[in-house]
């Protein structure tokens, strides 16, 4: 039976993999038919830190792309291959889990449609993490992944979690790092003083921080994180 592996990635590049993946992964890449991506450059870079059986190397492992610009027909053909395959496929996204904030969950349910066995590994994600460390409570949450960038639509947005039901949920989403600081003025402009915010930077890296704190106190400090990474997690209670 033909078999596509769910394969975790870093949240920063710089670390050390395998304090963050389980061993089975080391085992696993190194027997894959091929790996799916969102682009060549990461997948190379992934499997570069992984070492294969002499003569092969990460470089043999063919890679197809999987993103916002794949067609429907590219996706047939990479169904096609995984069936066709003698070995095992990998799929990963450009950071964190797949399947999480990344195109790969079409692919999958494509996969089951076709009797591939999916198999999934753990490791890190930005998302469940920011949750954890937030301390606004995990028992109902809603990931919006990235908001409108439409400045009456955002505000749209925002304001929406803060009526019920959506009040009773704690809120996660992403912003492109350039736009963090544009869209932490838009929170602290849109939600009430006493809401709490939770921004969660560079996750896993050096430069990690987490801080929670109510919009009021918020409003009398200027985080700069621009350019790194962050979850922003909002409890309106």
């Amino acid at each position: 039976m033909p078999t596509l592996y769910l394969l975790p990635n870093l949240l920063d590049n710089s670390q050390d993999h395998h304090a963050f993946f389980p061993s089975t992964v080391d085992t696993i890449v190194v027997t894959l038919g091929g790996l799916i991506a969102e682009t060549e450059k990461e997948a190379r870079r992934y499997l570069k830190r992984f070492v294969f059986p002499s003569p092969k190397t990460f470089r043999d492992v063919p890679i197809l792309l999987l993103n916002e610009h794949t067609t429907i027909l590219q996706k047939e053909e990479l169904m096609e291959t995984i069936v066709k395959s003698p070995a095992p496929w990998g799929l990963i996204s450009d950071c964190g889990l797949a399947c999480l904030a990344d195109p790969g969950a079409d692919i999958v349910l494509q996969a089951k449609k076709k009797g591939i066995q999916i198999e999934a590994c753990v490791g890190p994600s930005s998302i469940v993490l920011a949750l954890m460390l937030s301390g606004l409570g995990g028992q109902r949450f809603i990931f919006h992944g990235y908001l409108p960038r439409e400045e009456k639509l955002l505000i749209e947005k925002l304001q929406q979690m803060t009526t019920n039901p959506q009040k009773e949920y704690t809120h996660l989403f992403i912003e492109t790092p350039y736009r963090n600081q544009k869209l932490f003025k838009q929170i602290c402009t849109t939600l009430s003083h006493q809401s709490w915010l939770s921004i969660a930077c560079g996750l896993t890296s050096d430069h990690e921080w987490v801080k929670t704190k109510r919009i009021a106190q918020w409003k009398k400090e200027q985080p700069l994180f621009d350019k790194l990474p962050a979850v922003f997690v909002v409890r309106n209670d």
